[in-house]
């Protein structure tokens, strides 16, 4: 008589099988995933390719000698690099931030503006536009650190890199399935390319309903804005409400718009030798604090009661933890902290129509001094970019709020100072 197998070895036999199976699978799908997702460290670095708006924008833009550094194998705005040092380079400084060490909107990246200004020591591009202080925690410990740099150069701007309560470094919640950064997500701990491959395509299938900006919408907006004022106003309007904010009447669209003589979209290119872009997310921006109820602060001192104490606490921790996460390979770190436009006299100028939009650099002036004044009680140093661009005007653009060729170049001499103070 045939004995059958007992239920419990049965039981046994389902969990070893489906396991096999599930890792089979597994590693079918991530082998798979690499023939879409770059090598590394690329796919590290960014989940989509890069694009510069200056390539992607109409004349006057396209016709200008601009981009004088392209994207190199890696996605990041610099030459070809290698992991390994540079023989012909006797130090290796890995500068780590976002758009302002990206700089797409210049013709070079800070890094290139830095390096020729220092003797012997090879500047590194890992600069990402739109990323934050975890992206950077991530960017040096899975990249950067792999690229033996003798220091590290970190930016941080106190317009955007300032996280929220409770989401400071060690934080308890267990990290996201995906996310923007490959060791910041647990999927990208064990299949890193499907990670990329989830990350890269999203984006097309998060919210398939809503209507999005067409991809040249840069090219589009210069366009409506060269045609004759009564035209271009309505249809800059119009593409607004269509593509970003379908619950505004275009009468309140055009009436934020045309404040200030049409400033913010006229005379984009005037002749200066850095035209300005009319970026839909700029619009967006601006529509958002200008139609809204929310209130704003007048000045710095009322700022304070906005952002709560947590959260600078949170920004600390991201910053101290890649201090130390640098110090445990024996790497120094210099972190720089980069103000937001207002300290440009121009700028504030430009912006006095709009003064709840101005509003949002109070807000950003309250948590720099906190963040100073918390670091140091941590025994830590933060290089004030301030100090050298407070009371320069034209340091800023107007429209997206970046350095201008004349900010960039004053805060690449002190970046080049603080180097050399390092014995570099």
């Amino acid at each position: 008589m045939e004995r059958r197998p007992s239920a419990r070895r049965r039981a046994v036999f389902a969990v070893v099988f489906a396991a096999i199976l599930g890792g089979t699978t597994l590693i079918g799908i991530e082998a798979l995933a690499s023939f879409f997702a770059p090598a590394w460290p690329a796919r590290a670095l960014r989940w989509m390719a890069p694009v510069n708006p200056i390539v992607a924008t109409n004349e006057p833009y396209a016709s200008r000698p601009w981009m004088a550094e392209p994207f190199n194998g890696w996605g990041m705005r610099d030459r070809e690099r290698s992991v390994a040092k540079d023989p012909a380079y006797r130090a290796r400084a890995v500068m780590i931030g976002d758009s302002f060490v990206e700089a797409s909107f210049a013709r070079h990246s800070l890094p290139a503006s830095v390096e020729p200004l220092l003797d012997g020591v090879e500047a590194v591009n890992l600069g990402i536009s739109a990323t934050d202080l975890p992206s950077y925690y991530y960017r040096l410990r899975d990249v950067g650190l792999a690229m033996s740099p003798d220091v590290v150069l970190l930016f941080v701007y106190a317009g955007n890199d300032f996280v929220l309560a409770g989401e400071g470094f060690g934080r308890s919640e267990v990290p996201p399935l995906i996310g923007d950064s490959e060791g910041g997500s647990l999927l990208g701990a064990v299949m890193p390319r499907t990670r990329w491959l989830v990350r890269n395509r999203w984006p097309a299938l998060e919210a398939p309903w809503q209507r999005r900006p067409p991809p040249d919408e840069e090219t589009r907006l210069w366009q409506i804005a060269q045609q004759p004022r009564a035209i271009a106003l309505g249809e800059l309007s119009r593409h607004m409400k269509a593509y970003h904010k379908p619950h505004l009447s275009t009468q309140t669209i055009e009436e934020v718009l045309a404040r200030g003589n049409d400033r913010f979209w006229r005379d984009l290119a005037d002749g200066t030798a850095e035209p300005e872009f009319l970026l839909g997310w700029t619009l967006d921006s601006l529509l958002v604090w200008e139609t809204g109820t929310f209130p704003v602060p007048s000045n710095v001192a009322q700022a304070r009661a906005i952002t709560p104490d947590a959260a600078i606490d949170a920004t600390l921790s991201w910053i101290l933890a890649i201090e130390r996460l640098a110090a445990s390979r024996g790497v120094r770190v210099k972190t720089f902290l980069v103000p937001v436009a207002s300290v440009d006299a121009e700028y504030n100028e430009f912006w006095q129509p709009w003064p709840r939009s101005h509003a949002w650099n109070y807000i950003c002036e309250d948590r720099e001094e906190r963040l100073v004044a918390l670091a140091e009680q941590a025994g830590l140093r933060l290089v004030r970019l301030r100090e050298d661009l407070q009371g320069e005007r034209g340091t800023y653009r107007k429209r997206d709020g970046h350095w201008t060729e004349k900010g960039q170049a004053i805060v690449a001499r002190r970046v080049a100072r603080e180097v050399q103070g390092l014995g570099f």
